[in-house]
């Protein structure tokens, strides 16, 4: 009788230790693509009557991805945008009072951006490239990329800066 509440009691135990490690072992934390240094948002009113303002998107990142970036898109409040990609390197300001830090750019091709790079992609109006059915219609203000075979990856954006507008005349 003894004999078997211990085997009952070692059974139990057994199954608890089991559950414990599976649920460790489910909590794998997915790597990064990238960190997001600035995302910024800057309305350019122009001078002729009657013209529309624009707003311009801007966001800086650090790759951390193994694989290079293929593309990446905005899927912002107006459509879904291609987005250039531009090596960036922080530079101090000479003008007392501007917004912001800025960045000098150089052209960047998908093999010669590595883990560690600083990245500044800026949307731009007027492509032609549709939407994949595999994006949601309901998504807004979301980075969507592609690394080397990968689906397509998104990134919300939660936080973009308003700086201050540009009035052309």
């Amino acid at each position: 009788m003894k004999l078997k509440r211990i085997a009952c009691l070692l059974l139990v135990f057994l199954c608890l230790i089991s559950t414990a490690e599976a649920k460790k072992e489910t909590k794998k934390k997915e790597k990064a693509y990238f960190k997001l240094l600035e995302a910024s948002a800057q309305k350019t009113v122009p001078g002729i009557p009657g013209a529309q303002p624009k707003t311009n998107y801007k966001f800086i990142i650090i790759w951390q991805g193994a694989k290079y970036p293929e593309t990446f898109f905005w899927r912002g409040e107006n459509g879904w945008l291609t987005c250039s990609i531009l090596k960036a390197h922080k530079q101090k300001s000479k003008t007392k009072g501007t917004f912001g830090v800025d960045y000098k750019t150089e052209s960047a091709s998908g093999d010669n951006i590595h883990t560690g790079d600083t990245l500044q992609l800026t949307p731009i109006v007027g492509g032609k490239f549709p939407i994949p059915a595999e994006i949601p219609a309901d998504a807004k203000n979301s980075l969507y990329f592609k690394t080397g075979g990968s689906a397509w990856l998104s990134f919300p954006v939660k936080n973009i800066t308003k700086k201050p507008d540009v009035i052309m005349q």
